[in-house]
């Protein structure tokens, strides 16, 4: 789902559904009412005696010390934007993948081959290699060949996720996440349950309780499946599990999630001709991460602040047969070495004083016997009227990157923001240093933020996108400008509006010379009729309009052209105490269009269901 085929996705801060706190197990219990933490009653006191209740049987505290959290770097976006969702903001965008995710951030493209299953692709600035993943300070290496080096964010297990950053540089793309902890005595229970169109069928479950010494414990997983004649379709099985103790400033936890993977090959030149047999092949197999992580007090606190992290990567394929019978193959090349995993040491740690935090990252790598290091360092200092970042580190291809953000309130109502990033890489086969800038301004009128810029970006050796198109090899993109616009704040009678658009002096692969994202949208709690925040109700219409992107073809950068076009989306969204009922519909004016040249992408999309949450 590229932006196009996902414009239900939202910005965290927009339909924030949290745990109301009546349900949430953490809220104070009338004096007659159930002690929901401790599965204690209290009786009136009429009707027991001043004996029969010991002082220690109602827990004093049901809240334990929490699991450690990763790193996320500070918000230096303008005009009080933040890419950041947290968990229940994830799931309340209705979000499937995390490319839907990131397809709101501007400046972003999503390309994709079809619907859930299909790879996915998130190019900045028309970068797909821009694009790098964390997982709670994980470095996520690319280790399948078909990908070419290049994140496919279908297979990112969304599901697992407490929340999700975005670091939006001049260059880079950094997506800071972090795994689903829990903290709280009373075991903790949500179940999750969507259907929709392309018989598409998704099933969630999550378990998780601490004890009272500390120890943590979680399971969860995901299965989904999906039918259809035009679109690569399968199904995929996730689990995720995790141990840990925490006390004072220490935690300790081990986190493991894997998924297997079965998709079929999906057509290709369904939208102008017969299809061909080059769209993207079938795969069948699994992936995973685990790690053991030792942590010395929260990132986020001031001080000082520490941890160890040993981490595996493995990505397996399967030649043998699918589950219809079909010999499973790959991209050329993919049959050297079936199995693959890689070892990852992270030392992570820092200090926090006040306005400033300095924090360093060295990694160690076992690649084919040999270890290979890689680091990185950041200083941040951010007040209100002044926020600045520097970034820099050597990758494990030896290129090396530095990136500055500013961000400047002189008054209230204005921003001024601005960003550089250069790479040179290491290897001369990857292509000479490039460089990348932004520049933008946002006013505030009537409690409106109205904003526009200037992004540039140097002449660059590209990644090829050869999961979609086995045929593409590394190609170098012209210098290019253009400028964005953007406004935000409020309508009418609590209806918002966002906008964020970019229009390129001219079109190049992997990035459409126009892109304009408009979101209409409205929540409320009613808390006049429910002061218990037992109900609420969201609502959102989208647009995402887009024109033609490329993909070169024997050495001509225009050589296939998408279609684009203006797809149309909405969503309703109700909680009822802690069950939430969704739907979404996706390209409602069934309008025919393309992300990636050639793949055909979903018409009139159906998606509905039910999260529904217990804590007792």
């Amino acid at each position: 789902m590229c932006a196009l085929g996902a414009p239900l996705v939202g910005r965290a801060q927009a339909i924030p559904l949290p745990r109301p706190a009546a349900d949430s197990g953490k809220a104070k219990a009338k004096p007659d009412s159930a002690q929901i933490d401790s599965f204690t009653f209290k009786a009136a006191p009429a009707q027991t005696k001043k004996d029969t209740i010991a002082k220690d049987t109602i827990a004093k505290d049901t809240i334990k010390a929490p699991l450690a959290r990763a790193f996320v770097p500070a918000n230096l976006e303008i005009a009080q934007r933040s890419w950041h969702w947290d968990r229940d903001s994830i799931f309340a965008t209705g979000a499937l993948t995390l490319g839907d995710l990131l397809s709101v951030v501007p400046g972003v493209t999503t390309l994709t081959a079809g619907f859930l299953l299909a790879p996915q692709v998130a190019a900045l600035n028309g970068d797909p290699g821009a694009t790098t993943l964390y997982l709670d300070g994980v470095e996520l290496d690319q280790l399948q060949p078909r990908n070419g080096g290049i994140a496919d964010l279908a297979f990112i297990p969304l599901w697992t996720l407490e929340d999700v950053s975005v670091e939006r540089t001049a260059g880079q793309l950094r997506v800071h996440m972090r795994t689903w902890r829990v903290d709280n005595t009373t075991p903790q229970t949500r179940v999750d349950v969507l259907s929709g169109s392309d018989n598409m069928n998704i099933f969630r479950g999550w378990y998780g309780r601490r004890f009272d010494n500390g120890l943590a414990l979680q399971f969860s997983g995901q299965q989904y499946s999906t039918v259809s004649t035009t679109n690569p379709y399968g199904d995929n099985l996730g689990i995720m599990s995790r141990i840990g103790w925490a006390r004072g400033s220490w935690s300790i936890d081990a986190m493991t999630v894997r998924q297997s993977i079965n998709r079929q090959k999906g057509p290709r030149g369904l939208l102008f001709g017969a299809a061909t047999s080059d769209g993207v092949p079938a795969f069948k197999g699994n992936e995973g991460t685990a790690y053991a992580r030792v942590a010395w007090r929260d990132p986020a606190a001031d001080g000082p602040w520490l941890q160890l992290i040993a981490a595996t990567i493995r990505a397996a394929e399967d030649h043998s047969t699918s589950s219809t019978g079909a010999t499973v193959t790959s991209a050329p090349g993919d049959s050297v070495d079936t199995v693959r995993t890689r070892s990852e040491y992270t030392l992570n740690g820092g200090i926090t004083r006040g306005a400033f935090r300095f924090s360093g990252t060295t990694r160690v790598r076992s690649v084919e016997h040999h270890a290979y290091y890689s680091s990185g360092a950041r200083a941040e200092y951010t007040t209100p009227s002044l926020a600045l970042g520097a970034f820099a580190e050597k990758a494990l291809d030896l290129t090396t990157r530095a990136d500055l953000t500013a961000r400047v309130t002189p008054l209230s109502w204005l921003n001024v923001g601005a960003a550089v990033s250069r790479g040179s890489p290491g290897d001369p086969a990857l292509g000479p240093a490039y460089s990348s800038a932004r520049l933008e301004a946002a006013f505030k009128f009537r409690d409106r933020w109205i904003s526009g810029g200037i992004v540039s970006r140097s002449a660059q050796s590209m990644l090829p996108l050869i999961e979609m198109d086995t045929s593409l090899r590394r190609f170098t993109v012209p210098a290019a400008t253009g400028v964005t616009v953007g406004i935000r704040g409020p309508v009418w009678r609590g209806w918002e509006l966002d906008i964020d658009g970019t229009s390129w002096q001219d079109g190049a692969p992997y990035r459409p010379q126009q892109q304009l994202r408009t979101r209409l949208w409205f929540q409320s709690w009613f808390l006049g009729r429910f002061p218990r925040k037992n109900f609420h109700l969201a609502v959102e219409l989208t647009s995402d309009y887009r024109t033609a992107a490329y993909l070169p073809a024997a050495g001509n950068l225009f050589g296939q052209a998408s279609r684009g076009g203006n797809i149309w989306g909405g969503t309703v969204e109700i909680r009822i105490s802690s069950a939430v009922i969704s739907w979404q519909y996706r390209n409602m004016a069934g309008y025919q269009y393309e992300s990636v040249p050639g793949y055909l992408m979903p018409r009139m999309l159906n998606i509905y269901g039910v999260r529904w949450e217990f804590w007792n």
